[in-house]
């Protein structure tokens, strides 16, 4: 189109010269050193016209010429950067397809080409990412070290992050808080930045800090249902395990939703953190609260069995024989809760439900604690037949487990 518009004007300058040639008849006088030279006006006209288009391509021509080391370096720099971007295309596709080591030489031979300060920083992290997984320690660090270089802040948070990642995979995780701390003051609510936090923290065994990392990714609904049920036990059991006190027991115990406190799963948690305290009184009320909870039913025989081995008072055993022989009539082939009913028998120093209770334990499992009280009793007792039969028993179990 363009050619055809210059080619129109070309033709109407001709038509506008032939044109005006037709009626004019005029003639141009030139004296150039005593010489005349006599022109037709239409010539001259001609010629003007002429010399104005060579005079305007031989500037055109001189100018371009100028030009060309300028055009020549530009040729160049977009032949570089066309083959940098192609490296680079190359170096993303490997890296996902598990070509690492391909994935490497094309960055760093993107790095090469690449003038793009944005573009040499992605090479850098694919690089750095591909070292990594090859395990290339030598490599990984030469990389790392350019990388430091970038200090524009528009690229700390990726660089951080990659690093973070890396850092986490070594277990180098001192280091990989510190980058995620720096990950963090960048964008406050980087979610991915958080997980790896709370898997860092619970391989440190640091559950306070894991249950705050925990509690903020809940909040904000960043964490999959399977997941922040496996994360929440997890940290819970942590927490649970170090606690020093009942309140700050309670404290974590009633964040919890009501669903939750009563599954089995945390109920035994919860109350093997409170036998831990020695807080038998709030092992006693709690089992005493929800007896008619089938979840927590399930920890009733172990919680009481665990007590029962327990230095305790009057009181409370006074209180477990009700609630296990509640629970008894529910569970009546529990041979951990007849053994705990039995044990508590005997603190009580009611020997026949005692023997009764152990014995019964002791025929649906035999036991070295079942053999072991039904000992006892037979001495307190002075039953020398159940005394050599239980010691006999008694035995058999320890050959048995040794």
């Amino acid at each position: 189109m363009k050619h055809i518009v210059k080619f129109l004007i070309l033709l109407a300058l001709a038509v506008a010269v032939a044109g005006f040639s037709v009626f004019n008849s005029g003639s141009v006088i030139l004296l150039v050193h005593g010489y005349q030279v006599e022109f037709s006006l239409n010539f001259l006209i001609l010629i003007w016209l002429l010399s104005f288009v060579v005079i305007y391509y031989f500037i055109r021509f001189y100018v371009n010429l100028r030009r060309l080391p300028i055009r020549l370096q530009r040729s160049r720099v977009k032949n570089a950067l066309a083959a940098s971007r192609k490296h680079l295309n190359a170096a993303g596709l490997h890296y996902f397809e598990g070509k690492y080591r391909s994935c490497y030489e094309n960055s760093m031979k993107s790095i090469r080409r690449e003038f793009n300060s944005e573009n040499k920083i992605l090479a850098y992290l694919l690089a750095f990412r591909a070292a990594s997984v090859m395990r290339d320690s030598e490599k990984e660090a030469t990389v790392l070290n350019e990388l430091n270089q970038f200090s524009d802040s528009k690229w700390q948070l990726a660089k951080n992050m990659v690093l973070a990642e890396n850092l986490y995979n070594e277990q180098k995780y001192g280091q990989c808080l510190d980058n995620l701390n720096s990950v963090l003051r960048i964008d406050h609510k980087h979610i991915p930045a958080r997980r790896i936090m709370l898997k860092v923290y619970l391989n440190l065994n640091n559950y306070t800090k894991s249950y705050e990392v925990l509690e903020w990714l809940l909040k904000n609904d960043s964490l999959r249902e399977y997941k922040a049920g496996k994360y929440k036990l997890r940290v819970i059991s942590g927490l649970f395990n170090e606690v020093s006190s009942s309140k700050e027991l309670n404290k974590f115990y009633s964040k919890l939703e009501h669903s939750e406190q009563m599954s089995f799963i945390y109920a035994k948690l919860y109350l093997t953190a409170l036998i831990r305290l020695n807080e038998f009184t709030l092992v006693v009320e709690f089992l005493q609260q929800h007896q008619k909870n089938n979840s927590v039913q399930l920890v009733y025989s172990d919680v009481i069995l665990t007590l029962s081995k327990k230095e305790l008072d009057s009181t409370i055993i006074e209180k477990l024989l009700l609630i296990g022989e509640n629970f008894l009539a529910i569970e009546s082939n529990n041979a951990n809760l007849l053994l705990a009913l039995g044990i508590l028998s005997y603190k009580k120093n009611d020997l026949s439900k005692a023997q009764s209770y152990l014995e019964a334990s002791n025929n649906l499992k035999s036991s070295v604690d079942s053999c072991l009280y039904l000992t006892l009793v037979a001495k307190r007792g002075q039953n020398t037949t159940l005394l050599e039969t239980s010691q006999n028993e008694l035995l058999t179990n320890l050959h048995r487990n040794s």
